[in-house]
């Protein structure tokens, strides 16, 4: 009965494509509890918790209707990146990446934020950069302007003016981000060089 109901739920999520929309509802849902941060006097946390609902509406233009995936896979001229591995990649590396990040922040150190900003702000300067190499718009860069650039970027001036990080510190946050976006890139130049599948 279990094991039917999670098929059935990965089914819906993944294999019918529903987790963009889905993700969608939750960005209006999350964002409208977050104003409680400010009430309680918490800037810094407000901005870095804003980074995953603001994620989940860049990723709603990526993803509704598999636009970023078919135009990955259409530009490598193969089928690079399948919608398993685009589920797990934008839900562990961007929604787990974005609440670990602040879990740390709020109670580790305020400065483990900056993960979560750097993984908006990078993403936003991957987006601009394949756009002006190719010269044409891709699926996400309306959003990594208009939301990522203005988010990312007052929520690390507030944390930069709270916390004491030192350029060490900022590698380190901005680290992991870098990491995960090349192994993003290796698996999908990965599926580019792969030999044909023969069934087997």
């Amino acid at each position: 009965m279990i094991i039917g109901r999670r098929r059935a739920a990965w089914r819906w999520l993944v294999v019918e494509w529903n987790w963009p929309a889905a993700g969608l509802l939750a960005a209006v849902l999350i964002a409208g509890l977050l104003p409680v941060l400010l009430v309680l006097g918490e800037p810094s946390v407000f901005w870095i918790a804003l980074q995953l609902p603001t994620y989940l509406v860049h990723q709603a233009e990526e993803h509704v209707g598999d636009r970023f995936r078919r135009h990955l896979n259409a530009l490598l001229g193969t089928e690079a990146l399948s919608r398993p591995a685009a589920f797990w990649i934008n839900s562990v590396g961007v929604w787990g990446v974005d609440l670990l990040s602040l879990l740390l922040a709020v109670f580790a150190d305020l400065a483990w934020g900056f993960i979560a900003i750097y993984l908006t702000l990078f993403n936003a300067l991957v987006h601009m950069l394949v756009g002006v190499i190719r010269r044409e718009p891709n699926p996400g860069l309306v959003t990594a302007v208009v939301l990522f650039l203005p988010v990312g970027g007052i929520a690390w001036w507030l944390l930069q003016e709270r916390t004491t990080l030192g350029p060490i510190g900022h590698l380190a946050c901005l680290a992991p981000v870098v990491v995960e976006h090349a192994i993003i890139v290796i698996w999908a130049l990965r599926g580019r060089s792969a030999p044909p599948r023969t069934g087997l």
